[in-house]
């Protein structure tokens, strides 16, 4: 993770302020940039009509938040960080933005399970969906604390369970990493998956668990029960391995737990 570019969607909510804060003290740490990304949604309209509207008072005056904020964090957190704009339709204008600065991580904020759980979880799904990066979803009561520990979720039969961005946090953080997975531990491809992972953290001396959730249990709730018990601050899974729409109560969930959802797992 050291060297890259975090992206961060900003609506200039408390939401959003939270994924700032996150992904700048990510970047401090691993050395990386930020970017703060704007999407004003506009109509199709005429070309000079959307010239008339980017050049509203209201535009200006959030190109005046988004300078400020990203003021403020360098002044704080020591980090290179700038602002980008964008107009058009919010889900494909993020993924533009992803590929457009190169970015390694998608950063957006939600309001958790609270009000309206129905609609965030709708937006969060579909940006996920939608952004062809990994996206870290952190929500506005989230409290940020060093990842010591980290649980990550392996559904189904992923070529492999340890990321390469786990791994990396895991060694710049001292982190123990807790694997749960949903398929029995002595199916031949879990065992299997099992050594070889075990093997890597060995010869990185990190420590790690493996867990297994019962069939008879609901698994998210299992999954959320053991990031409590193991005081996690972030959870991660594969995208490509979870249907994405099923785990919103992951990703909303109300224990307020961060989420890398990743995009590949191998």
């Amino acid at each position: 993770m050291k060297n890259k570019k975090y992206l961060v969607a900003t609506d200039l909510s408390e939401a959003s302020d939270k994924a700032l804060l996150c992904a700048a003290k990510l970047a401090k740490k691993f050395d990386s940039e930020v970017i703060l990304l704007h999407v004003f949604e506009v109509a199709d309209v005429d070309e000079s009509a959307k010239r008339m509207m980017s050049s509203s008072f209201l535009n200006r005056d959030i190109k005046r938040q988004l300078q400020e904020s990203v003021q403020e964090v360098a002044n704080t957190e020591g980090i290179k960080i700038t602002y980008l704009t964008k107009e058009g339709e919010l889900f494909s204008m993020m993924d533009e933005a992803a590929i457009e600065t190169g970015s390694d991580i998608l950063f957006i904020g939600t309001h958790g399970v609270h009000g309206v759980q129905h609609l965030t979880g709708a937006f969060i799904a579909k940006t996920i969906n939608t952004v062809s990066i990994p996206v870290w979803v952190i929500q506005k009561d989230t409290p940020l604390l060093p990842y010591e520990n980290i649980v990550v979720y392996v559904d189904e039969y992923p070529e492999e369970a340890l990321h390469i961005k786990t791994l990396e946090l895991a060694q710049s953080y001292g982190t123990a990493v807790h694997f749960v997975f949903t398929e029995p531990a002595d199916a031949f491809t879990v065992s299997d998956m099992i050594k070889k992972t075990s093997a890597r953290l060995d010869a990185e001396s990190i420590s790690y668990t493996f867990k297994n959730v019962s069939q008879e249990l609901d698994k998210q709730k299992a999954l959320l029960d053991i990031a409590l018990e193991m005081k996690a601050p972030l959870i991660v899974f594969d995208r490509n391995q979870n249907d994405v729409d099923s785990q919103v109560p992951i990703i909303t969930n109300k224990q307020h737990i961060e989420v890398l959802c990743l995009n590949t797992i191998s």
